[in-house]
């Protein structure tokens, strides 16, 4: 049973430290906090983020009568102004009074900031930073102790593939083996914020840290697979009719949770690839050269630190500091098809193995607003509202978890479904 202690729990990357997780507990009894606050709301995700918890917040009093109890939120940043700024632009765009939103001051070089703001936080989402095997290697323990839930990967990065892949074993009429994800983009957006390329440039820059981080979380990898599925390049896959980039960012989330269910489940691990999904070859092939430019940017210390400072010259305008206008987000959207490749018969155990091939497939469809931002928002505020209102379905009693290990037996999608994101089966033979 988790106790009341367990309300505290955190959404994305964290910089307080474990001693931290602890005060959280302890402090989790007092009244007082909010069922939500937004850290890193004056950014330009953390606008969008503010939004969504505005528009939840007032259908879930919609849904629950005038007599309930409204939900209690937050903005949380570094100046009190920003965040004004940043509820005034709320108030605009939405057309709510929003009177009640608090304000909380928090800054991540001020650790007794920090704590103020965990002690006053139910769900924290977090809209600042990446690094997630970084956490689950140096805060899981403490978090379990402490009861605190940290979920990262909440985001586009990667909620469709993790969602995904968990809507798709469920509804899958045997046991899967593996899947491959495309990702087709909708519409013409306009430039991609800086604080994406700098998010990127980062993970690029410490690749070879992560990987030991990996190596030292997973000493024992997953155990071969009797039907590999081959890595590939670029290709055509034409159930989809798309020539499919290899783009796998989403790939380390989803192996830490079949290294999950494998473990501690005893469930079959799903092998999976993720591409990016384009009309032609030409088009495939540009893409790869542009993104080989932009790692090698980024691989070295002296032309990371040009690009962090000249974004818009030497990406040509790609990533910009002014980001998308909002009506050219409008115009955007995204689907990710999952292939899944399996058996039409589940094993007994888990750690059986077939003696045939796979005969057996599904077709999964993930698709929702722009992914860098709208659906983005969408995503982390329907996790963030899942473990205020259904904690009792996340597994354990604490520590640092991947979406699809956290949110597999809660109605998350249907949160988001509620919000224009869709799941749906589309075929299965």
């Amino acid at each position: 049973m988790i106790s009341s202690l367990s309300h505290l729990n955190r959404l994305s990357y964290s910089k307080i430290a474990a001693q931290t997780l602890y005060r959280m507990a302890s402090q989790a009894v007092s009244g007082g906090r909010y069922d939500l606050v937004v850290f890193g709301a004056t950014g330009y995700t953390g606008q969008y983020v503010v939004e969504e918890v505005a528009r939840v917040a007032r259908m879930d009093q919609e849904r629950r009568g005038e007599g309930a109890a409204p939900l209690k939120w937050a903005l949380a940043g570094r100046s009190e102004n920003k965040l004004k700024d940043a509820l005034a632009t709320a108030r605009k765009e939405l057309g709510l009074g929003l009177e009640d939103v608090g304000l909380i001051l928090a800054d991540i070089t001020n650790q007794d900031s920090l704590n103020k703001m965990a002690a006053q936080s139910t769900v924290l989402i977090n809209c600042v930073g990446p690094f997630l095997e970084g956490m689950q290697l140096k805060y899981n323990k403490a978090a379990e102790e402490a009861g605190v839930y940290i979920v990262g990967a909440c985001g586009y990065d990667s909620i469709p593939a993790e969602m995904g892949l968990v809507h798709m074993i469920k509804n899958f009429k045997g046991e899967l083996n593996s899947a491959q994800m495309f990702v087709k983009m909708r519409g013409k957006g306009g430039a991609i914020h800086t604080g994406t390329m700098e998010s990127a440039a980062l993970a690029i820059a410490n690749n070879a840290q992560v990987a030991r981080i990996r190596r030292e979380l997973f000493p024992e990898p997953l155990p071969k697979p009797k039907f590999k599925v081959a890595k590939k390049g670029l290709h055509r896959n034409n159930e989809v009719g798309l020539w499919g980039i290899p783009m796998p960012t989403d790939e380390p989330v989803v192996y830490r949770t079949q290294h999950y269910r494998h473990t501690v489940l005893k469930e079959r691990p799903v092998q999976f690839q993720q591409f990016l999904g384009v009309r032609s070859f030409f088009q495939g092939a540009g893409l790869l050269l542009g993104i080989a430019y932009f790692v090698l940017l980024c691989y070295f210390s002296w032309t990371r630190k040009l690009l962090l400072k000249y974004p818009e010259v030497l990406t040509a305008g790609v990533f910009k500091r002014s980001g998308a206008k909002r009506e050219e987000l409008k115009n955007m959207g995204f689907t990710a098809t999952l292939l899944g490749r399996g058996w039409s018969q589940a094993l007994l155990e888990g750690t059986d193995e077939h003696t045939q091939p796979p005969d057996a497939s599904i077709t999964v469809n993930v698709s929702g607003p722009d992914p860098g931002y709208g659906a983005t928002s969408v995503m982390m505020v329907a996790c963030a509202h899942t473990i205020l209102c259904q904690k009792d379905l996340i597994p354990g009693r604490g520590g640092v978890m991947t979406p699809g290990s956290a949110f597999a037996n809660t109605d998350v999608i249907n949160r988001m479904t509620e919000r224009g994101m869709t799941f749906t089966v589309e075929d299965q033979k």
